[in-house]
């Protein structure tokens, strides 16, 4: 679990809606569901308390709700979650000093909780073979100066690939989110500390495609 569970849900609603439903649960409990004893022959039963019940609508939210009205408005981000295709271009400078570039197909898959958003990157290459995958390690979702989209910065790491001689790495990526309607882009940017060259680039068009974040790896 992240540091902070809450750091996705909007200050000013999660506090009062906890207190509000926590009053109103706790009110439902006492009021509806008395103990039940019975001196001889049948044993009594207690329902659950008003905190494990509230515990366990906080939960149902993170995994399920937070995506439906009325809880995604207790959340100051967007749904980010799915599959995403498009392009990387690539830049890096060889062991002779010349600069390199290219473009390869480019798949992120972006699985996402009210409390957690884990994004997995690969790219293929000409010949359809699949890169090591990127997974991040630190996200920060904040929206853009315009307020109208958002950009999700983080760090990932990336095991590398004994195959092609490529070791493992760590980099960092800037990524703005689009929404017109029912269609999302990614865009933006990359680089890494990656040995012995390090590599930077650009993340062009990434379209929504689909529900679907079964990895192909």
């Amino acid at each position: 679990m992240e540091g902070n569970y809450f750091k996705y849900y909007k200050p000013s609603l999660i506090v009062p809606f906890i207190l509000i439903v926590g009053t109103a649960i706790s009110y439902l409990v006492a009021l509806s569901i008395p103990k039940i004893f019975q001196v001889t022959g049948i044993t009594y039963y207690q329902f659950p308390s008003s905190s494990v019940l509230l515990i366990g609508l906080l939960h149902w939210i993170d995994k399920s709700l937070w995506r439906y009205k009325p809880f995604k408005w207790l959340f100051r981000i967007d749904d980010f979650s799915g599959r995403y295709e498009g392009k990387l271009v690539y830049t890096y400078r060889d062991d002779t000093g010349q600069i390199q570039t290219g473009e390869l197909d480019h798949i992120k898959t972006i699985c996402q909780t009210g409390s957690k958003i884990t994004m997995n990157s690969f790219t293929k290459d000409v010949d359809g073979n699949k890169s090591s995958v990127s997974v991040n390690k630190i996200m920060c979702v904040e929206k853009t100066r315009d307020d109208k989209h958002f950009r999700l910065i983080y760090s990932y790491r990336n095991k590398g690939s004994i195959e092609k001689g490529f070791p493992a790495h760590y980099g960092t990526e800037m990524i703005k989110f689009i929404k017109k309607g029912k269609h999302k882009m990614l865009t933006g940017e990359y680089f890494t500390n990656r040995i012995p060259y390090q590599t930077k680039g650009e993340l062009k068009e990434l379209y929504w495609k689909s529900k679907d974040i079964s990895h192909d790896f």
